[in-house]
């Protein structure tokens, strides 16, 4: 009964950590005005996970409705990012070119007001992240009451994460096969999609224009959910079915607190430079 309880109540944490890990990426694409700093082939990838997620959901049977739609928003949330990349990439410097073509006298009030366009609304981010979060949880405490209500050999494979399906230890048919492909698919495409993004910091040499909340968010979802799965049963009968999900969300978490020490090391690699150009300017 513990062991139930701590396994949904990690669930919980970890559909909570994924319902929010975006907003503060494209929050801060939309102050900055740029996505240059987010990989486009990450983007890619992970939005190709999504799309595969709310596939599976719609062809595994026994599926909750609730896990389609989450997975639906987060598949929204993914395309929200990618719409800012089209559009800040190359739509909006675009306008700000005709606009500085057509405008040769700059009204005074301009500026005030884009800044204060740009600051995000704080009570709007407060209302998105409220409705991510009841969905998330809402998720988690539908899956759980209706597992009671099922055969109790069947596994709640994916509850929690990013990743939303369900697989049936007891019956394995042709559903759960395709399932298992789709999360072994997932599991590709989301490992995969982190590794051009620590490239093309590692070639930049800095991490600006991230911000590492998104990929904290996606480290405590990913770690919880693996917990969630090994804390209830560390029987091989009930991790096969999950094998796909843990391996995915294992190699995710380890890539994402890469890309968070990336943060650090750069984070010092900067003060340390700062430090030697005053060091240097004082002497001059």
């Amino acid at each position: 009964m513990f062991r139930d309880e701590l396994s949904l109540s990690l669930g919980i944490i970890s559909v909570i950590s994924w319902s929010v890990a975006e907003i503060p990426q494209i929050m801060t694409n939309y102050s900055n005005k740029s996505i240059e700093g987010v990989s486009i082939a990450f983007l890619t990838t992970w939005m190709l996970g999504d799309i595969f997620n709310v596939v599976g959901c719609l062809m595994e049977p026994a599926s909750l409705p609730v896990q389609f739609y989450t997975a639906v928003l987060y598949t929204l949330a993914t395309l929200v990012l990618y719409v800012q990349s089209i559009y800040y990439g190359h739509i909006y410097p675009r306008l700000m070119k005709n606009r500085r073509n057509h405008h040769h006298v700059v009204d005074v009030e301009q500026p005030l007001l884009h800044e204060e366009a740009k600051r995000p609304s704080t009570k709007s981010m407060l209302c998105v992240v409220s409705v991510f979060l009841f969905l998330g949880t809402f998720n988690l405490l539908s899956g759980s009451r209706s597992m009671d209500l099922r055969e109790k050999d069947r596994v709640f494979a994916v509850g929690g994460a990013r990743k939303l399906l369900e697989v049936s230890s007891g019956n394995l048919g042709e559903s759960s096969d395709i399932g298992m492909w789709l999360g072994w698919a997932m599991a590709a495409i989301y490992m995969g999609g982190r590794l051009p993004q620590i490239c093309m910091n590692i070639r930049r040499g800095h991490v600006e224009g991230l911000n590492p909340l998104m990929f904290f968010f996606a480290f405590v979802g990913n770690v919880t959910y693996v917990a969630s799965i090994l804390v209830n049963s560390v029987e091989w009968s009930k991790i096969e079915p999950n094998l796909p999900w843990l391996v995915d969300s294992g190699g995710c978490a380890v890539l994402d607190f890469l890309i968070l020490l990336q943060f650090f090391y750069f984070g010092c690699r900067k003060v340390e430079k700062d430090s030697d150009k005053k060091k240097h300017e004082e002497a001059v």
